[in-house]
Parts: C-alpha cells; sequence; structure tokens
C-alpha cells in the first residue's frame, strides 16, 4: 500500500498545449515508479534467448496514469508495462474526495484502513481548502493501536526536512503524543505552533 504522501504528490500533472484556449478536464495525472519482475530474486533468475548479451533487469521502470471524474467519483488506474487497468472509486482511493474541515484545519484522507465503511487511517492537513500541495501541507495525522488495541491518532505539524520528528516518510518539526479521537488530533496540530515547548534559557 502506498504512503498518503505518495497518494497526494508522487503523481505529476499533465500539462495543456501552448495556447490551449480550454485547459479543462477531469483530473489527469502520472506516476514513474520502478516494478519487479516475478522471477526477481528466485532461485531461477530470468533467462532469455540472448544468453548474456540480455539487458533485462529483475526491476523495471513503470509508468502509471490516473484519470478522475469529478461528477461520479470514478478513478480510472493504468499501468505501463503490463497494461493493467484498475477501476476504483475516490471512497476507496482517498485521493479525489474534498476535504474535511476540523476547526481550523482541513484534512485530506488517504485510504481506508480495510472496508468502505472503516474511516481513512492517515490525513494529510493543510489551513485553508485549497488544494494539497507541498507547498500548502502543514500535517498530518496517522493512526495506530495502542497495547491495548485501541486506536489512537499520532499528529506531526510543519514539514521540515531537518525536523526532529519522523512520521510516516517525512520529518516534521512538531508531533504529538497519541490522541484518543482524529478531532483530538486536528486541534493539536491547530495550535501545534503556539504549544510547542520552547528553548529554555538560564541567565547568569
Amino acid at each position: 500500500m502506498d504512503l498518503i504522501e505518495t497518494v497526494y504528490f508522487g503523481w505529476n500533472p499533465l500539462a495543456h498545449a501552448e495556447g490551449c484556449t480550454n485547459p479543462v478536464w477531469d483530473d489527469a495525472q502520472t506516476m514513474h515508479s520502478e516494478g519487479i519482475r516475478p522471477c526477481a530474486g528466485s532461485d531461477q533468475p530470468h533467462g532469455c534467448v540472448k544468453g548474456d548479451d540480455c539487458t533485462h533487469r529483475d526491476t523495471f521502470d513503470r509508468v502509471q496514469l490516473r484519470l478522475l471524474c469529478t461528477t461520479c467519483g470514478i478513478v480510472h488506474t493504468l499501468s505501463g508495462e503490463s497494461l493493467v487497468h484498475v477501476i476504483s472509486h475516490t471512497s476507496a482511493t482517498g485521493w479525489g474526495q474534498p476535504p474535511i474541515q476540523m476547526g481550523e484545519v482541513w484534512l485530506w484522507p488517504g485510504r481506508r484502513s480495510a472496508t468502505a465503511a472503516s474511516e481513512p487511517h492517515q490525513f494529510l492537513v493543510t489551513r485553508q481548502a485549497a488544494t494539497v500541495t507541498r507547498e500548502t501541507l502543514y500535517g498530518i495525522i496517522t493512526s495506530y493501536l495502542d497495547s491495548e488495541y485501541k486506536p489512537r491518532w499520532i499528529a506531526a505539524a510543519v514539514p521540515d526536512e531537518a525536523g526532529a520528528h519522523h512520521v510516516s516518510s517525512l520529518r516534521w518539526r512538531h508531533a504529538s503524543r497519541g490522541q484518543a479521537a482524529l478531532e483530538d488530533a486536528a486541534a493539536w496540530i491547530a495550535d501545534a505552533e503556539l504549544t510547542a515547548p520552547r528553548t529554555l534559557v538560564v541567565a547568569v
């Protein structure tokens, strides 16, 4: 399963032709990733009639294209190499759904945990309802089960490559302890910069 930041930021928008007078279509995006061939790492390495001149590898470059219908919510995902066409829905992908406002922040959903009835287990957070991008990203909320198997939520705020906290694959300046409810995590993120502990300076 892809990380939520890959779901939102791993895809590149397609540009319209120069001079296009109506640059509007259902959201179409591409993602370049690396695929692994089924036999990779097995006791029987790939064989080819070319013998030692074979240029095939155990991995291959994969190109994927996805299209979103903003009217019905259907998502089409097309994969290069094996030409796989997967039809899904925003209720399963998370991506393509409008954000959920909780207090002073907006939550952008990731994939649902297991069934369509469950809620997403990760959210990206912005301070406004504008499209979430790397520039507008403000925080992340992710769930886990504690020692009593009760759901808890970790929140992190202010992306920073040198940040002290590592949540998902990103680093953050601030991170919370486990919160009991999603609403609590959203409220923590909204106030993270105001309530963050400050360095104590002692005058001598």
